[in-house]
């Protein structure tokens, strides 16, 4: 299949992620939603790729417990944002992962910072200011939250990248699920919720459509140069946009708007020395 096709089947998928997280967040606690969606997704794994599983090693597990526990802070923050704020707030801030993957390989992997990545950097934190506007609105500690939860997921790319010189990203993906599952079961059980139908249903199908995400855009990636397709995922911001304007009735905000472009354009500055991670959410 064309390598942006597979993109493109990436880009829906995350997106029906985040409908299904909206549907359900009423009835499941968010820690709850993240422990479907890997114990569906450890089941899926095992079914699909049952040979694997008995060829994993552990050799690495420190790295990939920090990736992982930083993985699940960056899970739950963006689950949260789902909760609580707009389709499109949320999809803007996380737009800004990539810019935090600059700074921490330069701090801690030694990358050098060049001019390109600095006016990257400069033009999204400007886009960031324009959506939290500090000063000038009442303090939203759930945008500072979703914009944690970007650092997070950025902490836990740059682990994956010293991680994939002896990992395959299956088994990155697969050791994520064995390690997040308990650990959200866990956690889930002080506000436990047993799930209706409707919820079992949209827990499904966020559990595949994550699968989906991942599995994809691992294709698209491998079949072609990330910058020939990463721009397609900048697609994810007007459908949901659009999504929570006509069904969960958000407001149209032409500033957020204004800052989640300016992000957009700072990605792009540096779309040719970005390493998009194909593990995030």
């Amino acid at each position: 299949m064309n390598p942006k096709k597979w993109m493109l089947i990436a880009v829906f998928s995350f997106c029906l992620v985040a409908i299904g997280v909206k549907e359900i967040s009423s009835n499941i606690s968010t820690i709850q939603i993240i422990f479907f969606r890997s114990f569906i997704g450890l089941i899926l794994l095992f079914a699909i790729f049952k040979k694997r599983f008995k060829e994993l090693t552990f050799k690495k597990i420190k790295i990939h417990l920090i990736r992982n526990i930083f993985h699940l802070l960056g899970q739950y923050g963006w689950v949260l944002g789902i909760v609580y704020l707009s389709l499109t707030e949320v999809t803007a801030i996380e737009f800004t992962v990539p810019i935090w993957v600059i700074i921490f390989a330069a701090l801690y992997l030694n990358e050098k910072m060049t001019r390109r990545k600095t006016l990257s950097v400069i033009v999204c934190f400007l886009g960031v200011l324009v959506i939290i506007r500090p000063g000038f609105e009442i303090f939203n500690i759930n945008t500072i939250i979703v914009l944690f939860s970007a650092i997070s997921y950025a902490v836990a790319h740059v682990s994956t990248k010293k991680i994939v010189k002896t990992e395959t990203p299956l088994d990155i993906i697969i050791i994520m699920c064995i390690t997040q599952t308990p650990i959200t079961f866990v956690l889930s059980l002080k506000n436990w919720n047993y799930p209706n139908l409707p919820d079992l249903f949209w827990l499904i199908v966020v559990a595949i459509a994550a699968i989906s995400a991942h599995f994809s855009l691992a294709k698209a990636f491998k079949e072609t140069n990330i910058g020939e397709v990463i721009t397609l995922d900048y697609l994810r911001l007007p459908i949901l946009s659009l999504m929570g304007i006509m069904i969960y009735k958000e407001d149209f905000d032409l500033l957020l708007l204004s800052g989640a472009l300016l992000i957009i354009i700072g990605n792009y500055i540096n779309l040719k020395k970005v390493h998009h991670n194909v593990y995030s959410k």
